[in-house]
């Protein structure tokens, strides 16, 4: 007869490393069942909690890991038009400052993963070239990423699709400007971040996070809000910005060393793998944001009728000829 897997000990327990780990398992299945039961229980008692509860189901309704996952994908696609006008952008700005591209990239704060492109691809002679090439090309991007945002920003408020605004030129010329925008704060963040340490560079870090919530703020109010005022995408805005300069920090002084430490290890792959990465929690943060301002907001309706913008009353009818 073939010997049994495992062995108990003489208290009945197993013995066994296999034994050990589905008893481990088990525990921490129980422990969380009744972690999940009390949380329940709390609902009735805290608002908060119950709000908690409803981002959760809302974000498993609206399926928010797979729409954040597109979102990574034209955010990655989008970069590439803008690499290539940073790049040619960057080698003329460096020419007529007679500086060197790598130097001029500093000094903006374009440090990380795309610094090392920048030093060969900016000494090229076709830069004008690609400077016409990437303009309509980055302009074409944004217009898909605006697409997929106003898609997202519509289910999540659970809007009719015939109510939600159309990506035209010049919403997509402010969405590319906001943009620019962001990364002008992040150029700020690094190069004030250079300079200070301790509390205070905990306090600059803070106060870097309301250009992000104000540029964010102005975007959800263009993006499908469900009539909502300005000041009900507050939280999401908030969030928003206090989740950019996280990502941020952790993606400057974690993620991109580490990746440019393995560039010759894993290749163009492993770059592309951690960008993708780094793209997908941002993105994550977009639809999280949208999913706290409309369950906060549908909360406050459902407490205050009245806050319901109302609906445009039917034009009258034509009197009946005579």
């Amino acid at each position: 007869m073939a010997q049994a897997d495992e062995t108990h000990s003489s208290d009945g327990q197993p013995d066994s490393r296999g034994g050990r780990l589905r008893a481990w398992n088990a525990a921490m299945q129980e422990r969380g069942h009744r972690y999940a039961d009390q949380a329940q229980a709390e609902r009735a008692h805290h608002a908060s909690v119950d709000a908690a509860f409803e981002m959760v189901d809302r974000d498993a309704e609206v399926a928010g890991g797979i729409i954040a996952g597109a979102l990574a994908y034209r955010l990655f696609i989008w970069l590439l038009p803008l690499g290539l006008v940073l790049v040619a952008g960057l080698g003329i700005a460096a020419n007529a400052n007679s500086e060197t591209p790598q130097k001029t990239a500093g000094e903006i704060g374009l440090l990380g993963l795309v610094s090392s492109s920048i030093a060969g691809a900016s000494n090229s002679s076709n830069r004008y070239y690609a400077l016409a090439i990437g303009i309509p090309i980055l302009v074409y991007v944004t217009r898909s990423v605006l697409r997929v945002l106003i898609g997202a920003h519509r289910l999540v408020w659970r809007d009719l699709r015939a109510a939600v605004p159309k990506p035209k030129m010049s919403s997509t010329l402010q969405l590319l400007g906001m943009f620019c925008l962001l990364f002008v704060a992040f150029g700020l963040s690094m190069a004030v971040g250079k300079h200070t340490d301790g509390v205070f560079g905990v306090i600059v870090a803070i106060v870097m996070t309301l250009p992000y919530a104000a540029v964010w703020l102005y975007v959800t109010y263009r993006l499908p809000h469900g009539g909502a005022p300005w000041t009900a995408l507050i939280p999401g805005a908030v969030l928003f910005g206090l989740g950019t300069e996280v990502i941020h920090v952790v993606s400057e002084f974690f993620i991109a060393p580490y990746s440019l430490a393995k560039q010759g290890t894993y290749g163009a792959l492993g770059l592309a793998a951690v960008l993708l990465l780094g793209l997908f929690f941002f993105s994550r943060l977009i639809v999280g944001a949208a999913i706290v301002n409309a369950t906060l907001w549908e909360r406050h309706v459902r407490r205050e009728p009245q806050a319901l913008p109302a609906a445009p009353s039917p034009a009258p009818l034509p009197p009946p000829d005579a």
